[in-house]
């Protein structure tokens, strides 16, 4: 394929975006709508693999169902005209979580959590669908740069998610029973263990290992290879994020630990439960960052000192008579006073005068 040609007799390929071993992803354009679309197109001979090309319509089924914010929003599925699958999805506009943390090393956690409420929301959206995603990792969140100036996180790549399909035909899966899919380090210990009962708590625990590593830079379990790191996952439980991190907020390390209970029933409930306890550490956060200039603020007030020889009313603070007030307010205070004394003896010369002519 080259850049012009037209696809299914609408889509204008402008250029390459990305390519891989499974096939490239193009900047197209939608000539029958004029919108701007991502096109990815699968390599003919990856189509001709069966379990390759499940995924790439999995991928796409799922992706069509989960309808949020923080989703790729896929708009066709079709057949080019040399009869490679393509799909379109949404242009986005943005880095993955994983360029932005090779570029920044670690991410704070106020923006963090800011972001990854509406991935978790997705997920939870996912979920109620009977989707588990399997592969969230840094190169699958993307912070997209809306039209808006908002910056929104996606979730992308639903490739080898589980579908357990709501007509009561149980689960599709592309893997048998007893093998290993997903990323290794962000795996939970249940994708580790190979079992094939996974919910979406594995997914929550996969967000957290993302979390984690954004937050400290590192990941919460690693080993010298493969092997080792699934035992490790499976029998280790991983640092506190405060031992790598002892900057973070006790709210924020509370929910990212909590994402990281090797025994599930034991980790947080849902990816909504995980939604509803980051907008919880947000609102700390934002908190404390907007106590402490009210307190520096008040700070600045004097609160006591030595006495003006005002004293106090009784019932009232000395700060009500003009102790412990400040210049301005005291000043303030004094004007009024002679405000109301000036109103006084004006009333009073008026009652004189007429009283004379009377």
């Amino acid at each position: 394929m080259q850049p012009g040609e037209l696809i299914h007799s609408r889509y204008r390929l402008i250029r390459i975006l990305g390519s891989g071993a499974s096939g490239t992803v193009w900047h197209a354009k939608n000539e029958l709508i004029d919108r701007d679309v991502a096109l990815k197109v699968l390599r003919p001979e990856v189509a001709d693999d069966a379990v390759k090309l499940q995924r790439f319509f999995n991928e796409a089924k799922a992706g069509g169902r989960v309808r949020s914010p923080s989703n790729v929003e896929i708009l066709d599925l079709g057949q080019a005209e040399d009869g490679s699958p393509f799909l379109v999805f949404e242009l986005l506009e943005g880095e993955g979580i994983d360029t932005w943390l090779k570029r920044e090393g670690t991410i704070e956690p106020e923006p963090l959590f800011e972001l990854f409420v509406g991935v978790a929301r997705a997920l939870d959206i996912a979920h109620a669908l009977g989707i588990v995603h399997r592969d969230l990792k840094p190169a699958n969140i993307y912070v997209h740069h809306a039209a808006s100036g908002e910056r929104v996180a996606k979730v992308l790549d639903f490739g080898i998610s589980k579908v357990f399909e709501s007509e009561g035909r149980g689960a599709f899966n592309l893997t048998r029973a007893g093998t290993v899919v997903g990323s290794p380090a962000y795996m939970s210990p249940e994708q580790a263990a190979g079992r094939d009962d996974l919910d979406g708590r594995a997914d929550v625990w996969s967000l957290g290992v993302v979390m984690y590593e954004a937050l400290t830079g590192t990941l919460p379990h690693d080993a010298p290879n493969y092997n080792a790191l699934m035992v490790r996952i499976l029998v280790q439980d991983a640092d506190p994020v405060s031992k790598r991190n002892p900057n973070l907020p006790p709210v924020v390390a509370a929910v990212v630990d909590g994402c990281l209970r090797r025994d599930r029933d034991q980790r947080m409930a849902s990816a909504g439960v995980l939604a509803q306890q980051m907008e919880a550490a947000i609102k700390e956060l934002r908190g404390a960052r907007y106590g402490k200039v009210g307190r520096r603020a008040t700070d600045r007030m004097p609160t006591s000192g030595p006495s003006t020889g005002r004293g106090s009313l009784p019932g009232l603070p000395a700060s009500a008579t003009g102790a412990g007030v400040s210049p301005i307010l005291q000043g303030n205070a004094a004007l009024a006073v002679a405000g109301i004394g000036l109103a006084v003896g004006l009333t009073a010369l008026v009652v004189s005068i007429l009283l004379h002519f009377r």
